[in-house]
């Protein structure tokens, strides 16, 4: 059954103000770059994800370390789910974590692309390469974190065809992106019932229309700042809602029929799970 949503609204008093250690993916660019840049001024420890060579964010990091703050940097290519899983491992080296930003995302190429994995690349990139990294890290969480999936609400309007993930038929860049944001939604509240009772909560996010390379790229220049966008996810990070909440607009708010359905999210989840190459899979769901 759907979680009963209390009717609130987030503001920015938060307790984010407890020192955290926070891996954010999507890190260097729109509204991961704006959330980076906020969470460093209050001197959290930061772990950062990007698909760059970290010599062409040295700038950024500089920016970051600036006001003190512990960063590190990841490298990975969402494209390629081996270099996930090896990023993974560095990413636990790097110590505890307290939140994890699944924020990593593209939009849909305009013409149909496929990874090195044999995957359409939108649905890697956005869905199936986060739920991977979250997997490959929950055995090193620990209760009280949380997980934070930054989703959207073109999963409303979006149809994902489970019998065609390569997307073959009737391909679009818009649609491309809607139905990886779809998945994401799914295997977000899947995930949240799965944790109940671990103490490891799981928020999904719609930060809402904003001026980013990756609107601009299907929609042109339209939308607020990333900084908005940013809020949106800051204020997630500790808003008092329970697991498996969905938030707009900064209101918990209902997701669609399909990501609320447990028959369409099991089926997800078989279709991201099965995804996973063995080479690069945890030992746990080799």
């Amino acid at each position: 059954m759907p979680i009963r949503q209390p009717p609130v609204t987030l503001t920015d008093v938060t307790d984010l103000n407890t020192p955290r250690t926070i891996l954010l993916t999507g890190a260097t660019s729109g509204i991961g770059k704006a959330l980076a840049r906020r969470l460093a001024v209050e001197c959290h420890s930061l772990i950062l994800q990007g698909p760059e060579p970290t010599n062409r964010v040295q700038s950024l990091l500089a920016e970051l370390r600036a006001s003190g703050t512990a960063v590190a940097y990841v490298q990975i290519d969402y494209c390629n789910l081996a270099e996930v899983s090896a990023g993974a491992e560095l990413i636990k080296a790097a110590g505890k974590i307290d939140v994890v930003v699944n924020n990593a995302a593209i939009p849909g190429p305009q013409a149909f692309h496929q990874t090195t994995d044999g995957t359409e690349a939108t649905l890697q990139v956005n869905a199936i390469a986060p739920a991977f990294l979250t997997q490959c890290l929950l055995r090193h969480l620990q209760p009280g974190v949380r997980i934070v999936n930054v989703g959207s609400a073109a999963h409303h309007f979006a149809e994902l065809d489970l019998a065609d993930l390569e997307f073959r038929t009737g391909y679009s860049s818009t649609a491309a992106y809607g139905r990886s944001k779809l998945a994401l939604v799914a295997w977000s509240l899947w995930l949240a019932r799965s944790l109940a009772g671990t103490g490891i909560d799981v928020i999904t996010v719609c930060p809402g229309v904003t001026d980013t390379p990756l609107s601009a790229a299907m929609m042109g220049r339209i939308g607020a700042s990333p900084v908005r966008g940013a809020g949106r996810v800051y204020r997630a990070i500790s808003a008092d809602v329970p697991t498996g909440t969905y938030l707009e607009s900064d209101r918990p708010a209902p997701s669609s029929a399909d990501a609320l359905d447990a028959r369409f999210q099991a089926k997800v989840v078989e279709m991201i799970r099965g995804s996973w190459p063995a080479v690069a899979r945890p030992p746990h769901e080799a």
